[in-house]
């Protein structure tokens, strides 16, 4: 079995924080990709669709790839499920699924504060709570005067005179990071959000099936979730202390009240940390998967580039293709049946997102890219009460980052690296996209 250079994860060496958060990107490339050795598993998931719906066993755990369903490594029976139908009916019943158990790996980095690992009225009161600055309106009102500008002037502008760029590494990958970190209201640096994003790396990968593993990385992810909340803490310090507090994620998390008392600034830095384990991330694989369906389909490109309000439906429909989070994990809390399988009250139940959104049963030439698909519920953000707080902050700033990166002229793929390659079990992405552009 080929172990990642888990070493990056500890390093004293000094590189630019870019360059460290591309080493940790890897790391977790690797780490969600195990031994698959088929950067293409979807026939694999349509033979155990159609023949074995829900499978006893945790199928990532047989590939060694850490999973939601155990991170724990607890020994908790768990099975796997792959249908349409079986996933959407429990991510609809949060009653009879929960989902404190995606806070047994990583949780412990974030004191074990996650929305997706709460349940019941907790979960719901504090979704409430916090869901007004993450709603489409707000967010599309900062399109023009913060996401785009931030994309355009200190990517787009500055890769334009290039001719070439490896967009994972030079756009993908940071563009996400610092449209987020100006949404919280973070200082404007750069370099201080590329440092924040590896940190959130490291903690992603904590979890591991390897024990010798598991002893350089979890005391590395620990480490990280340390330093995230220690330079976290300092900046909400300072705008407690402004005279007017401003209209960003930051200043509402300092005015939120709870049962009429608002968070002190230990506990906000503590939200925002968990806040910000996801908010980057998995857009830049999410934007990187499309750039390659793309690439793969020029057809499509060229259609989307000759009209760009086919843009909403573009994302949609490629992250359904190559959803990011490929699994999620629910655990029965009491006996349960799916497919006419019963699932024992204790169970766990690994959901492959990416079998669900290519299901037949649903989708009509399910393995094809079809922007003007007859859309029906995509899996991809999840479903129900938890789906994704931050997928609108993804998708206007996907839509965005798309339609000023088709603007240039003759993109094409740089012939003088491989074809990319979407690969993984989970977290699934490429590890670059080298291409080429007309300057003159």
């Amino acid at each position: 079995m080929y172990k990642p250079q888990w070493d990056t994860l500890v390093t004293t060496k000094e590189i630019s924080s870019l360059d460290q958060m591309a080493k940790d990107f890897l790391v977790v490339s690797d780490t969600y990709t195990g031994t698959l050795t088929d950067s293409y598993p979807y026939p694999m998931y349509r033979e155990l669709r159609e023949n074995t719906p829900v499978k006893d066993g945790d199928i990532l755990a047989e590939y060694k790839v850490p999973s939601q369903a155990d991170y724990a490594m607890s020994g908790r029976p768990v099975m796997s499920v792959f249908k349409y139908d079986d996933v959407m009916s429990v991510f609809r019943d949060p009653l009879n699924w929960k989902s404190y158990i995606n806070g047994d790996g990583f949780g412990a980095a974030v004191d074990n504060l996650m929305f997706t690992a709460m349940d019941g009225e907790e979960h719901k009161k504090f979704r409430k709570m916090f869901q007004p600055p993450f709603q489409l309106p707000v967010i599309r009102s900062m399109n023009e005067s913060l996401i785009r500008p931030i994309i355009k002037n200190e990517f787009i502008d500055a890769l334009k005179p290039n001719g070439k760029a490896d967009l994972v590494r030079e756009f993908s990958l940071p563009f996400p990071v610092r449209v987020v970190y100006a949404i919280f209201g973070f200082p404007d640096d750069s370099e201080a959000s590329m440092k924040f994003a590896g940190w959130a790396l490291r903690i992603l990968g904590g979890p591991q099936v390897d024990p010798e593993v598991f002893k350089v990385t979890m005391p590395a992810a620990m480490e990280a979730g340390q330093q995230l909340f220690e330079h976290v803490l300092p900046i909400i310090q300072a705008r407690r202390a402004e005279p007017e507090q401003r209209d960003d994620l930051i200043g509402f998390l300092l005015n939120v009240e709870n049962d009429g008392v608002k968070f002190t600034d230990v506990e906000v830095a503590t939200f925002v940390r968990m806040l910000l384990l996801a908010a980057a991330e998995t857009t830049s694989r999410s934007f990187a998967n499309m750039l390659v369906q793309l690439f793969d389909n020029p057809e499509v490109m060229e259609q989307v580039r000759n009209d760009r309000s086919l843009i909403p439906q573009t994302i949609t429909e490629t992250m359904r293709l190559e959803p990011v989070a490929a699994y999620l994990a629910r655990i029965a809390d009491k006996d349960m049946e799916l497919s006419g399988k019963k699932i024992p009250a204790g169970t766990a139940v690994s959901l492959c997102i990416a079998a669900a959104n290519r299901d037949p049963s649903k989708y009509e030439r399910p393995d094809e890219l079809w922007i003007k698909r007859p859309m029906r519920p995509v899996l991809s953000f999840g479903f129900g009460a938890h789906t994704c707080m931050g997928m609108h902050i993804a998708k206007v700033e996907m839509e965005a980052a798309l339609d000023m990166l088709l603007d240039l002229p003759n993109l094409r793929l740089d012939p003088a690296y491989p074809r990319p390659e979407i690969r993984g079990m989970q977290l699934r992405g490429p590890d670059a996209v080298h291409v080429l552009w007309d300057t003159e």
